[in-house]
């Protein structure tokens, strides 16, 4: 957990993770590694507002899937040879995939999970696009306005000295500052929104579909999606929905939001794109999340 600001939710997801290395682990008479990690999360999901029914809601997810990942890791063993090793990619910030957990074959093959775990309904966050990705993809850089957003920030309170970090806590910790940052960068995100809406649609109809399969990770074979929610477990191969003998991709603005947009694959609206801080509120860095409609 070194160099890891774990948040509620992010800690949730973790220990999920965590809870499927360890089960894997279990099947297959595997060292689990991360024990430390597990507890340290456990203890901090319960330190939380409502901490043992957050903690419940995810072993009663995790109880779900489990038929599912033995199935899935059965018909790859058949196709891989047995599982020798089980490993968190969660944990490793730098590395960029949609892997969660990779159960690793004596072929030195892999079998890759990205798994979600949800409260409710829906199928939670697709694909989530830092800058490095919006500059990559759609060729926008928003530093300049990020760093003006931040500039107009500390104009108000009157303070050019002091770190990002302990202006985020003063922020955080008073309702009448937090309200007028929060507005302050809805502004920067309508602007970023209708730029990342422009830029997709003047992209080439090949262009459109790389970035889309990069959006579904439909370039790896071995990667299998698992999300469950209060109803249901859903689970698809991202290979299985590469963009093929498509004719037109194009965004079209979503009425209900001015930070939003929808893109429609052949007429039909396939993906929503919600542009917002990493946050939710005008103190951190944007980002585009992007769901399945």
């Amino acid at each position: 957990m070194k160099n890891r600001k774990v948040k509620s939710n992010r800690a949730q997801a973790d220990y999920f993770e965590l809870l499927v290395c360890q089960y894997i682990c279990h099947l297959y008479n595997i060292t689990f590694s991360y024990s430390k990690d597990l507890a340290e999360l456990s203890n901090k999901i319960l330190s939380l507002p409502s901490g043992t029914a957050r903690l419940k809601l995810q072993n009663d997810n995790f109880i779900k899937i489990q038929p599912k990942i033995k199935e899935i890791l059965d018909y790859e063993i058949g196709q891989k040879g047995k599982v020798v090793n089980v490993i968190w990619v969660g944990r490793n910030l730098l590395i960029e995939t949609t892997s969660d957990v990779d159960a690793e074959h004596i072929s030195r093959q892999k079998t890759r999970f990205s798994i979600k775990s949800i409260a409710n309904t829906g199928t939670g966050t697709l694909k989530n696009l830092g800058a490095r990705q919006i500059i990559k993809y759609l060729g926008i850089d928003f530093s300049n306005d990020y760093k003006q957003m931040w500039g107009e920030l500390r104009e108000y309170l009157s303070d050019s000295t002091s770190s990002q970090d302990k202006i985020k806590k003063r922020v955080q910790k008073n309702q009448k500052l937090l309200k007028w940052a929060t507005e302050n960068g809805k502004k920067y995100q309508i602007i970023l929104n209708e730029l990342c809406f422009k830029s997709f649609n003047s992209l080439s109809l090949n262009q459109k579909i790389n970035f889309l399969n990069f959006i579904t990770d439909c370039d790896d074979d071995d990667l299998y999606v698992i999300i469950v929610n209060s109803t249901d477990v859903i689970i698809y191969k991202p290979v299985e929905k590469n963009l093929k003998l498509i004719k037109n991709i194009e965004a079209k603005k979503d009425k209900m939001t001015n930070v939003g947009y929808i893109i429609f694959v052949d007429d039909k609206p396939t993906y929503r794109v919600q542009t917002n801080n990493t946050n939710g509120i005008g103190i951190s860095a944007f980002c585009q999340r992007i769901f399945w409609v």
